[in-house]
């Protein structure tokens, strides 16, 4: 299956005439990811393991699971199926809505079920400083509601966290760019003694020239 990116959304096509689920299920642990597979092997569904994150305005309910369909698609037996499914793993149900461009938009015959991830519940630093950059020294502020923002700046943005994998996303209006840091933890020497700090370091490629703040490390480091 090919997959084209243009402004942000992912096009892709159905591989049979079969309906088929696009399941994002980054956010689940080992054994729910083992039961989800279970339930959709014994229900006969046709779908494709997805590791992309959840878009963060997907997950505003973490109750509920995300299914975006397209608007022709009024396949009521799969919906029902679904539904037990995701029950079975714990959720209130499905939010079912028609594809409507934004983010990830699959062609007819194809649906998109989303696993939520809690922001609120994930512990980061609220604030973290630029490391190994060759920018001026500046900080950003993580909130719990998954938006992040350049202090003192209008610079803004959301981010996502999936162990140990930090993603930072930022729309200049035209499309959405990010950035993907690994976290690990260590001990820093500092003029206090030796210290615990965390430090996100970039995955990606160093060369944002739109948002330079991309090309650099994230750093916390705690006083004790």
């Amino acid at each position: 299956m090919k997959v084209w990116s243009v402004a942000g959304c992912l096009f892709l096509s159905a591989c049979s005439n079969q309906p088929l689920v696009h399941v994002f299920h980054s956010s689940l642990d080992d054994t729910k990811q083992q039961l989800l597979v279970n339930q959709l092997e014994q229900a006969n569904i046709n779908y494709v393991l997805n590791d992309l994150p959840v878009p963060v305005e997907y997950t505003s309910d973490s109750n509920t699971v995300r299914l975006n369909r397209f608007p022709a698609d009024q396949n009521d037996a799969l919906i029902s199926q679904l539904s037990e499914v995701v029950r079975g793993l714990g959720y209130a149900g499905l939010n079912v809505q028609d594809f409507n461009g934004e983010y990830h938009r699959f062609s007819e015959g194809n649906y998109g079920l989303y696993f939520p991830g809690d922001g609120s519940q994930v512990r980061l630093p609220n604030v973290v400083h630029s490391h190994d950059c060759a920018m001026d020294p500046f900080q950003i502020e993580l909130s719990t509601s998954g938006d992040w923002n350049l202090t003192g700046t209008a610079t803004k943005g959301q981010w996502q966290y999936i162990d140990p994998y930090l993603t930072l996303i930022w729309n200049d209006g035209r499309g959405a760019m990010q950035q993907a840091y690994q976290m690990r933890s260590h001990t820093v020497q500092t003029r206090f003694g030796e210290k615990p700090a965390v430090t996100f370091q970039v995955m990606g490629h160093r060369s944002y020239a739109a948002i330079p703040i991309f090309n650099c490390d994230l750093q916390v480091i705690y006083a004790d």
